[in-house]
């Protein structure tokens, strides 16, 4: 039965799901992957049939490559990668050298849960500060020079082609800037494009649903007016959402402005929220006091010194 085989495959399993387990738990803070890996390390201590024996015939100081110098993993990347391909390959080799199904079945478990994973990570993440969203190349590529935390392609009245070459070319530049571009309803664009992520209106196709056409790996926002709005949408997955309009605003027509109470409780929410409508560099004296993570401005863009001075004066508060 080949204990040696079977002992060391099954501690470099048990230690490879160990490495991973810790960066979802306390990097990625991700309960459900955790908890998979963690039953799966366990189904695989509980495997072993005879533990006694194996731990009988252990013998490092016959064992080859027990004085390897560990490799200096480069990134987290390539520490998850190794970890996964340790895990993968015992459960093979376990799986070639008893025959039992479980270890095959576990083996097939873990490529989904890889693929999570590096999906997940790969999703940019969401910094605090302004959220330029506009139908203007120049201007969005004037805040990415500026240090916006995201910039947004939103264009209502122009034809689709004019829509996706500004797309491909915002794409390009903002690889660059490493700041994640956002389309808006055009999820189609966005799965063109590889776009970082997507944001919605209320009408639009639910989260969830989004999700399945973008992947774990992109960011996806929604449109809120109300508290519930909001709880809804992060329960359907969504990773920001924003909230607004405070003021009523030109982009929205005919819809009055929120004020201040949804504002007020978003932080109940627990995840990153855009205050939106109506914002100017007067207004946003008002806006600061309720500390929003990010701040979408729309109409100031307009406005390019002004622009300018929310960014700077943002800066300083974040």
């Amino acid at each position: 039965m080949y204990p040696q085989i079977i002992d060391a495959n099954i501690n470099r399993i048990a230690e490879g799901l160990r490495v991973i387990e810790e960066y979802t738990r306390f990097i990625v803070q991700h309960e459900i992957i955790t908890q998979q890996l963690s039953v799966i390390r366990k189904k695989i201590n509980l495997s072993e049939k005879n533990p006694i024996q194996n731990l009988m015939i252990r013998n490092v100081s016959q064992d080859v490559r027990a004085a390897e110098v560990p490799q200096k993993r480069q990134d987290i990347a390539h520490l998850l990668k190794a970890n996964f391909k340790r895990v993968e390959e015992g459960l093979r080799v376990l799986e070639e050298y008893t025959g039992e199904p479980l270890y095959n079945q576990l083996r097939y478990e873990i490529y989904m849960i890889e693929k999570e994973i590096f999906l997940y990570h790969l999703k940019p993440t969401i910094k605090p500060g302004i959220y330029l969203i506009s139908h203007d190349v120049d201007i969005l590529e004037q805040g990415l020079k500026w240090n916006v935390s995201l910039i947004q392609l939103r264009d209502k009245e122009g034809n689709k082609q004019d829509f996706i070459q500004k797309a491909r070319y915002l794409k390009e530049l903002t690889k660059a800037y490493q700041t994640p571009l956002i389309i808006n309803d055009h999820i189609d664009v966005a799965q063109l494009i590889d776009a970082d992520g997507f944001h919605s209106g209320q009408d639009d196709l639910s989260v969830e649903d989004q999700r399945l056409l973008l992947g774990p790996h992109k960011i996806i926002g929604k449109t809120t007016h109300s508290f519930e709005q909001g709880l809804q949408a992060k329960a359907e997955g969504a990773d920001y959402v924003s909230v607004g309009p405070i003021w009523e605003t030109p982009s929205k027509p005919g819809r009055e402005g929120i004020g201040f109470d949804y504002l007020n409780a978003a932080t109940k929410l627990k995840i990153p929220y855009v205050a939106i409508g109506g914002i100017s560099l007067e207004s946003y004296e008002k806006l600061v006091h309720y500390h929003p993570p990010l701040i979408g401005i729309v109409r100031a863009h307009q406005d390019i010194p002004e622009l300018q001075k929310l960014c700077l004066a943002h800066s300083r508060l974040i």
